[in-house]
């Protein structure tokens, strides 16, 4: 299985994973064939990628963190709150604390070390999608830098409220590509709506509340909405953060400077010090693979590879299985294996997309 764009999606390739639609019904099944007219109607729909299954990754697993019925529940609820915050201004705080319990409790019981965020995910739910998926990472890094699980369940719940100001903001506005200076404005407000919103529920711890209300701040002050630095904002905030700007960057197609893992993963070091806090960068390092499994990369000994497992202690050098070596014109049987960690002579260049046809 591997991560393709549709537009490198091969009329013989089929589908690896089921696609939802916000109200989690199925739109295509496992195995379907991604024919041109079936990659049209699912470019309509704002799909940016898919999952396959081809000859090259046949034997690559890729585990989700959760199972496709719990992520679905989880988007329609902040679909519903988020509905029912715009329409009559205030939310069902049960079902978002319920949705977020089963989120935990599930994560907790598959334990996976390293996690793989790319989602797939119609233009509809963009938003919604994006709140579980912070969550996840949120509450893996909370984990991670080894939090008291009360303290761990108030910081995903901030992460699944971080963006519920949006429901008061119109959403043309907010599905712009581009927004002028003005709109852009309208659009920050949207910590502080979303804070205003839920203030006054005695439910919500303050953690929660203030990680809304924090969580574009960035610790050189150059956030908003209120121009926070350092450790003046609040520690909830600054890790949900740092999982709200990966998760767009991997998953939003409006962010094409940072579409693939590497690049984020770059953006996210690159702002360690100055937008981020550089110890949860460095500690979400250690969560989130550089390198994906299924993921195309060519080493440096010139061969194409894919990426077949990752290793949650060296993140830069998984298992990878070479198909390829352009120079040579050789292709590589499926029993060729490199661990990287231990063959320390190769590393990584760099991730490559290439077309599986002009190879042959």
């Amino acid at each position: 299985m591997r991560r393709v764009s549709l537009k490198q999606v091969r009329d013989d390739d089929v589908l690896a994973r089921p696609i939802y639609d916000i109200d989690g019904r199925r739109l295509l099944n496992v195995g379907v064939r991604l024919t041109p007219s079936i990659v049209g109607k699912l470019m309509e729909k704002g799909v940016s990628s898919v999952y396959i299954e081809d000859e090259l990754s046949e034997d690559v697993e890729i585990h989700g963190v959760l199972t496709d019925e719990t992520r679905n529940q989880a988007k329609m609820t902040i679909r519903n709150e988020m509905n029912r915050l715009s329409n009559r201004g205030e939310i069902d705080y049960g079902a978002l604390k319920k949705s977020v319990e089963h989120i935990m409790d599930e994560m907790m019981s598959t334990r996976i070390d390293v996690l793989n965020a790319n989602d797939i995910r119609t233009q509809d739910e963009l938003v919604y999608a994006h709140s579980i998926n912070v969550c996840i990472m949120a509450i893996a890094l909370a984990n991670k830098l080894s939090l008291p699980p009360a303290k761990v369940k108030s910081i995903a719940m901030g992460a699944m409220l971080h963006d519920i100001g949006k429901a008061l903001i119109p959403k043309d506005l907010l599905n712009k590509k581009d927004p002028t200076p003005a709109e852009q404005a309208e659009i920050k407000k949207h910590p502080l709506l979303g804070y205003q919103a839920i203030k006054d529920i005695s439910e919500v711890s303050a953690t929660s509340k203030i990680t809304v209300l924090m969580h574009h701040e960035q610790v050189n002050g150059g956030g908003y909405p209120m121009g926070l630095n350092g450790d003046y904002i609040h520690y909830s905030a600054r890790i949900v953060s740092i999982c709200d700007a990966y998760d767009q960057a991997i998953n939003d197609e409006r962010y094409k400077n940072v579409y693939q893992t590497t690049d984020a993963v770059e953006y996210l070091v690159g702002g360690s010090g100055h937008i981020f806090d550089k110890s949860l960068v460095d500690m979400f390092m250690k969560i989130v693979p550089i390198y994906p499994e299924g993921t195309i990369v060519l080493l440096s000994n010139g061969m194409f590879a894919i990426v077949v497992k990752n290793n949650p202690i060296y993140m830069t050098r998984p298992v990878v299985r070479p198909f390829y070596n352009p120079k040579t014109g050789i292709k590589y049987d499926r029993s060729f294996i490199i661990d990287l960690q231990h063959e320390l002579s190769i590393k990584i260049v760099r991730e490559i997309n290439i077309n599986l046809k002009d190879i042959g």
